[in-house]
């Protein structure tokens, strides 16, 4: 395993129960946008097997299988992992420990799978794509989220004239970085993904793009916390639905 995904798995050991949290009191960014769409784009889950790739703390695993799902759930992080047993206890929902670049599920085997805000923790995303397409039914769909490349070029936000403005910087020549969560002190390892070599990556693992979403906040919803007021009407997420085409 690299290096970097070490470093995203010592990360997320570290922050899981807090996360966990975070995301259950409904007020993080994805709740408002990156949630929704996803969903949209599965469709009707009912009685389809599901991969939850990266499945984090359970989140999405536990709503599939509210929703008729047969999920299966894998997550690099053991602690995690853990929050996602404790958060989905009674519901029969296949969890396990390890990386979405080397699965080891059979051939053909689910209809669909979900990869939430997981893939910019690989510095190439061209196994998880391969892999995904590998163990997913022909004509299945892959459904993924992650960060518009845009966003993660952003060199400063700033508000002028009432309007959130986005300068970005080194597009073309995307390098490591780090961040944090919104009032977490841990560094957390990603990897721009721009828009070319992603389509490729896509391509060349046998998945066609049937649906690109670009959700978004609007700065006027009174719903949103203040804290996340600075990214409304920035293109912060990216949803793509994929089918399987041989």
């Amino acid at each position: 395993m690299e290096k970097n995904v070490r470093e995203v798995e010592k990360a997320y050991d570290k922050i899981a129960r807090w996360y966990h949290e975070k995301r259950t009191k409904l007020e993080d960014v994805n709740y408002f946008i990156e949630v929704p769409t996803s969903l949209g784009l599965l469709g009707n889950v009912k009685g389809k097997k599901i991969l939850d790739a990266g499945c984090g703390s359970g989140i999405y695993a536990k709503i599939l299988a509210k929703k008729g799902a047969k999920v299966y759930g894998i997550e690099l992080s053991k602690e995690m992992l853990a929050c996602a047993k404790d958060y989905c206890k009674g519901y029969d929902i296949e969890f396990k420990q390890g990386s979405i670049e080397n699965l080891t599920y059979p051939d053909n085997y689910f209809d669909s799978v979900l990869c939430s805000l997981a893939i910019h923790y690989l510095k190439d995303t061209k196994k998880a794509f391969s892999e995904f397409s590998r163990v997913l039914k022909k004509g299945g769909f892959l459904v993924f989220s992650t960060a518009n490349p845009t966003f993660e070029a952003k060199y400063e936000v700033k508000r002028e004239k009432g309007k959130n403005i986005l300068s970005i910087a080194n597009y073309f020549n995307p390098k490591k970085y780090y961040w944090r969560m919104y009032q977490s002190q841990t560094d957390i390892p990603s990897y721009p993904l721009p828009f070319e070599k992603l389509f490729d990556n896509l391509y060349k693992s046998n998945l066609m793009v049937e649906k690109f979403k670009e959700p978004y906040m609007k700065y006027s919803d009174k719903k949103i916390p203040k804290h996340l007021k600075k990214w409304a009407e920035i293109p912060t997420f990216m949803v793509l639905k994929c089918k399987k085409i041989k």
